[in-house]
């Protein structure tokens, strides 16, 4: 429930007409994941390529807010002898630290929160879990054009799994520039 009443706001303001000021942007990014949870001694050898959609506004050259919808892809790898699957889908929203290192390239670092999702099925049984927290990343963005900015991500999702991270690239494309 909690996940549609951010959801609303989010989309409205993502693809308002206020949304193509400058500053404004949207995009998109694929990544792998891995999950560990190192209480249960299990760590996923299968590291599914997930996905993310995001908006967000560059308030100024060292501060931006940014959304975004992540889907984990699906984990599958065997544990105490039993195919095991996992996919987590979450919204997110981070307040992002920006750091100029030259004219087209920004360091950044992000901390937010995101409330989710986990979906774990063993033997054809699916458990369902609402799931929230803290998510903390870095990451680098280069931008290719005024409007085209390619990046690259590491997440760390604080997750009743224990650990979940991803790697990715992706794009973001400004509006009103």
């Amino acid at each position: 429930m909690f996940r549609r009443a951010l959801l609303v706001p989010f989309l409205i303001f993502a693809f308002s007409t206020t949304a193509m000021a400058e500053g404004f942007y949207a995009g998109a990014g694929l990544g792998l994941l891995q999950i560990e949870d190192e209480e249960e001694g299990i760590s996923f050898e299968d590291n599914p390529l997930g996905w993310r959609l995001l908006a967000g506004y560059d308030v100024n050259e060292n501060f931006a807010i940014e959304g975004s919808y992540v889907n984990s892809g699906e984990a599958e790898d065997e544990v105490l002898g039993e195919q095991v699957e996992v996919k987590l889908t979450a919204f997110t929203v981070s307040v992002v630290g920006l750091m100029p290192v030259s004219d087209t390239v920004k360091l950044f670092g992000k901390l937010g929160f995101y409330t989710g999702e986990e979906e774990v099925t063993v033997q054809g049984f699916t458990l369902d879990d609402d799931d929230d927290g803290m998510t903390v990343g870095a990451g680098i963005r280069f931008a290719s054009s005024d409007n085209l900015v390619i990046r690259g991500d590491f997440d760390w999702f604080d997750t009743q799994l224990d650990t979940v991270w991803s790697v990715g690239v992706g794009i973001q494309y400004y509006f009103g520039q």
